[in-house]
């Protein structure tokens, strides 16, 4: 890279890349002791630059924050370099920084083995002042394994699950290592028809869309096996879709807001 490539505009910034900044555009001070401060200074008074790169974010116009390695920033100050290599991360490379540099544990609640589970929440029991001191690790890590955590939208199902962690300060810890990936949106439903007239394979091909998906309370209903009932049914004089709940085949009064989405009269 050119020098007059590498002084290009704050503003043509490339998220990843090492990029040399004007020191007065970067916000942040370390808590360094003022020894170590000298040190590093004496060092870039010698070769006029720094080898270890400055990690900032963008925070506005010509303004970057340093997140990480500002002592290098405080230390090119005291010897007043205009300049400082540096690499511009956003939010989300920023939490991947820390992750790399081991200062965070970042772990998909929504697929992590039973093993890592039970690893990440001993981390966190062992923390000094966890709310979690005492948590029997195994034992928790083994029921949130045993559940689908797939449509898991936060940890609030771990409440229920009587594993030792409840809402507030202990829930509230997980979120310092577990993440959820949202699952992705399903796709757009099939045409409602009349449930009257519907053949058994139209009723199957509705149903299994709210059972594949687990849309609704549906991930426990039997297709198959409703269906045949629905098919078999004298629907003739059905005014609403209420003697699907007098079926016994899993669905109640709760369920019958998806199933109009899809069924008409």
């Amino acid at each position: 890279m050119s020098a007059t490539q590498a002084e290009a505009s704050p503003l043509d910034v490339t998220l990843g890349q090492i990029r040399r900044l004007p020191c007065k555009f970067i916000k942040g001070k370390s808590d360094t002791p003022p020894i170590i401060l000298k040190t590093i200074a004496q060092e870039l008074s010698g070769t006029g630059k720094n080898i270890l790169p400055v990690i900032v974010r963008l925070v506005g116009e010509d303004k970057y924050q340093a997140i990480l390695n500002t002592q290098i920033l405080d230390a090119a100050r005291l010897v007043h370099l205009d300049f400082v290599w540096c690499i511009v991360v956003n939010q989300a490379m920023q939490k991947q920084v820390e992750v790399e540099l081991g200062q965070t544990l970042w772990v998909n609640l929504a697929t992590a083995s039973e093993q890592d589970l039970a690893d990440t929440l001993t981390y966190l029991a062992s923390q000094p002042g966890s709310p979690l001191k005492g948590l029997e690790a195994t034992i928790a890590a083994s029921k949130i394994a045993a559940e689908d955590r797939s449509t898991w939208q936060d940890f609030t199902p771990i409440t229920k699950l009587k594993c030792g962690i409840t809402k507030g300060k202990k829930l509230d810890a997980l979120a310092t290592a577990f993440y959820l990936t949202p699952p992705p949106p399903p796709p757009a439903p099939p045409d409602a028809i009349s449930i009257k007239q519907a053949s058994r394979a139209a009723i199957f091909e509705r149903l299994a869309y709210l059972t594949s998906h687990k849309l609704s309370g549906f991930g426990t209903v039997d297709p198959e096996a409703v269906s045949d009932l629905i098919a078999s049914a004298d629907r003739s004089k059905w005014k609403s879709l209420t003697p699907i709940t007098k079926l016994g085949c899993g669905i109640d009064t709760a369920k019958l807001k998806a199933l109009k989405t899809l069924f008409t009269l």
